[in-house]
């Protein structure tokens, strides 16, 4: 009998997306017989990006850092014990609310981060006086896309979709809608079919990369570099 030992995640994509996985040959499966283990060629991972919808466009980060944006990331964590030089960002601008100010999705990776390690989203309205932080989401997986706005939508911040685990361990699609500009924890959001969000437009932002080829750019917060982080 042979057992096959197959990463989580890349099963659980192939199992929510079946067909967006075929064709590609990259990875391998470790195969257990007779007590001997080799390695087999298997079907690649699938994709994180592979369940965004076709019409959405894929963005990357900022490929220039926002020296206001850090200012205003460093004020932010003054006040903890957290060591910011352990932590670098990347970030991306979007008008959730459609006020005509874009607000800036951050995407914080850091030690303080949850216990799988998964990155922190931070949302900063800009103001007369600079960057000011509004929410935290904690455990979130990239991409996050961002529909375009549509007639039946309510007010306020637009919901954002990301690509999560429920408490199964079962791969989801996820959506996250504000209470009056609020976004729920990463691990409240909704569970959504892949087909609901089929036809829906918008963007989607911390892919790999973009259009021109532009990788997601991380910046550090460490005070003596402030060189980006591909």
């Amino acid at each position: 009998m042979m057992t096959y030992k197959i990463s989580f995640l890349a099963a659980a994509l192939a199992l929510l997306f079946p067909l967006w996985g075929q064709g590609e040959d990259i990875s391998t499966v470790s195969i257990e017989k007779d007590g001997t283990v080799v390695e087999e060629t298997a079907r690649a991972p699938v994709s994180p990006e592979a369940w965004l919808p076709k019409k959405v466009k894929k963005e990357s980060s900022a490929q220039v850092e926002d020296e206001g944006l850090r200012e205003a990331l460093l004020s932010y964590f003054s006040d903890s014990t957290y060591d910011t030089s352990l932590m670098s960002y990347a970030f991306n601008l979007s008008d959730l609310d459609g006020d005509g100010r874009e607000e800036a999705l951050v995407l914080l990776e850091s030690p303080y981060t949850d216990r799988e390690g998964k990155p922190e989203l931070l949302i900063f309205r800009r103001q007369d006086d600079g960057w000011h932080m509004e929410q935290e989401i904690t455990a979130v997986s990239v991409p996050v896309m961002v529909p375009k706005k549509e007639k039946k939508d309510s007010p306020g911040f637009r919901p954002l979709y990301l690509f999560s685990s429920d408490d199964t361990g079962e791969a989801v699609i996820v959506k996250l809608t504000p209470k009056e500009n609020i976004y729920p924890l990463a691990a409240n959001g909704d569970r959504v079919e892949p087909k609901e969000i089929k036809k829906r437009k918008g963007s989607a932002f911390f892919c790999s990369e973009n259009k021109k080829k532009e990788p997601l750019r991380r910046f550090s917060l460490a005070e003596e570099e402030k060189s980006s982080i591909s």
